[in-house]
């Protein structure tokens, strides 16, 4: 699981850490991180169509809400140098930078009545994944014409399924996250979407297999390493629609 990752024009993927590094009141466990995303124009001559929302780096931080896109692409298209005549040109692309991590603060963060200063945010893996849209433009642009401009190659792991985030997550990934768990002393656990609860099920030994709409938004009591705790089991950002149904309902009432 060492390989090394890169985006296209060559930013390297890195392991994401989590958002927090002392004791915080609230885990949060995702799936696995999003990207900083750039709208691409190819150079003028390529004759290639432009790209809404190309993966150009990592996210700053897991389910990063995006408030300071326009400064970190800002600071990526400096760092890096590009030529337009040769790279094309790069701009904010603001539906796909944030949007998971704004649900995130809206939908979790501010229905737990507290703050993301409160929270230990992280992700079941820990290293960004491409989705099939992104790769097919980069298939149908970026690759068209790599060769001709000297464009980097790029390597990025494909969008896991569920299944595939849990197996790999409790393979790999298992001593980081009880570590994360040790540090935070979180006093709460959130899971959002199946995979991290079947991940957190096993961290604590305790809970369901699936989310269920019937009880959605029910508390657990469970153990951590020899404390009482409560884990709760909540939806994903990108859940289906009777999942999203059924949070707004437990919102409701919270």
């Amino acid at each position: 699981m060492n390989e090394s990752q890169q985006f296209p024009f060559g930013t390297l993927a890195s392991a994401r850490p989590p958002s927090a590094d002392g004791p915080r009141p609230v885990f949060i466990l995702g799936a696995y991180p999003s990207a900083m995303h750039a709208r691409w124009i190819p150079p003028e001559d390529s004759a290639l169509r432009q790209v809404k929302a190309l993966p150009v780096a990592d996210e700053p931080t897991p389910f990063w809400n995006g408030a300071d896109a326009a400064a970190c692409l800002k600071a990526w298209i400096t760092e890096q140098g590009f030529d337009p005549a040769t790279h094309g040109t790069f701009a904010p692309a603001p539906k796909f930078n944030g949007s998971s991590g704004q649900w995130v603060d809206t939908n979790v963060i501010d229905a737990l009545a507290c703050t993301r200063a409160d929270t230990w945010i992280t992700d079941c893996l820990d290293t960004y994944r491409l989705s099939s849209g992104a790769r097919k433009a980069l298939d149908d642009t970026y690759d068209t014409a790599r060769a001709r401009y000297g464009w980097p190659a790029w390597n990025l792991r494909e969008h896991p399924s569920e299944d595939e985030v849990a197996r790999e997550s409790l393979s790999w990934h298992t001593d980081r996250l009880r570590g994360e768990l040790r540090a935070c002393l979180p006093e709460l656990v959130v899971s959002l979407g199946n995979a991290a609860l079947r991940v957190m099920g096993k961290l604590l030994s305790a809970g369901p297999e699936r989310l269920d709409v019937a009880g959605y938004g029910t508390r657990l009591n469970v153990g951590l390493g020899g404390r009482a705790i409560e884990w709760l089991p909540l939806a994903h950002p990108a859940a289906p629609q009777r999942y999203q149904e059924a949070h707004q309902d437990w919102r409701a009432r919270s």
